[in-house]
């Protein structure tokens, strides 16, 4: 999406800077068509034939140059359009599949605090009721209880062994 954007700004600035130069030649023709005119409409004794000929090319080279100018910027314009819908689509495009992401990340949260708060970490139970895994325990059996032994601690003092200094 951001390639597709910045090419095409990238476009429409040449697009415009080759609007820019057409609009300079123009100036040039038009300025230059007006200093025709005006030497023609000086000149009493002179032949302007010549000078009136070079006035038609120049006008006409300023509508050519006109016409061209108008077609670079409708295409720019155009083009920019398009862009702009196919980014505002692309955008729509990601929004949807986010709101997804966070909708699937959301239900299987919510699917797994589920199987976890079924009474701490009991086993699930399936159809029949019964349990996996788990051993029923009846009153008839027997089991040792093992008292734990105590373990003699050093005493830290004894432990170390004094160590001879003598200057």
């Amino acid at each position: 999406m951001i390639t597709n954007t910045m090419s095409a700004l990238m476009s429409a600035g040449t697009t415009l800077k080759q609007a820019q130069v057409q609009q300079h030649a123009l100036e040039k023709d038009e300025g230059h068509a007006g200093i025709l005119k005006a030497e023609i409409e000086h000149s009493v004794k002179t032949d302007t034939s010549a000078k009136q000929a070079e006035l038609k090319e120049t006008e006409e080279h300023a509508a050519d140059l006109r016409s061209k100018q108008t077609d670079t910027l409708e295409s720019a314009t155009t083009e920019l359009r398009d862009n702009i819908d196919r980014s505002r689509e692309t955008d729509r495009e990601d929004a949807k599949k986010e709101t997804k992401a966070a909708e699937k990340k959301k239900s299987e949260k919510t699917e797994k605090e589920n199987k976890n708060g079924k009474l701490g970490n009991a086993p699930e139970t399936d159809e029949n009721g019964e349990n996996d895994g788990v051993k029923a325990v009846t009153g008839t059996e027997k089991s040792e209880v093992v008292e734990p032994t105590t373990v003699e601690t050093p005493d830290p003092i004894r432990v170390h062994k004094p160590i001879d200094i003598t200057v």
